[in-house]
């Protein structure tokens, strides 16, 4: 993933209302409980399946790289169309984003949203990968079912890699 200019956490603007991707730490870790059944992950769903949660957590590989801003994360859950997965992942971003661009690839769909609360901490935009992942740990070749969200940020404005594959 792409590496950004990264602004300190604590130069965010008032009122500042990131649920997900581009939380504070403080306010990342006020808002989910740690998952103790694996580093970096937090909720507890024993109902998902091991191969995608293990331990059940709901996040997994949650990363501020250091700069005390939720930088990227996993959110796993039950298998749901593009559109549900959709409604999941704008409750993770600030009220104000709107799709910049998405990208339908053969094993994963992307999207980007652009928001005025994204580039005031940090010049941001966020990008996600939604994806399927079987029970062999393969993405399946689907453009209708997902089951996983990939976060990152990257810099505010970034067009869509049309040479990056699903990874």
């Amino acid at each position: 993933m792409p590496t950004v200019a990264l602004v300190p956490a604590g130069s965010a603007v008032g009122d500042e209302s990131i649920p997900g991707i581009g939380a504070t730490r403080a306010g990342w870790d006020d808002s989910h409980t740690p998952n103790s059944a694996i580093p970096n992950g937090y909720g507890r769903d024993l109902s998902l399946p091991e191969y995608l949660a293990p331990g059940g957590a709901v996040y997994t590989d949650v990363s501020d790289h250091g700069t005390g801003r939720i930088q990227v994360y996993s959110l796993n859950m039950h298998t749901v169309d593009r559109f549900e997965v959709l409604r999941r992942v704008w409750r993770e971003l600030p009220p104000d984003a709107k799709v910049a661009w998405d990208l339908l690839r053969d094993r994963c769909y992307r999207v980007a949203f652009n928001s005025p609360t994204l580039q005031a901490v940090g010049d941001f935009m966020a990008e996600v990968q939604l994806q399927y992942i079987q029970e062999d740990g393969r993405k399946a070749m689907t453009s209708d079912r997902f089951n996983q969200a990939l976060f990152w940020l990257d810099a505010a404005g970034s067009p869509p890699d049309r040479a990056d594959g699903c990874g």
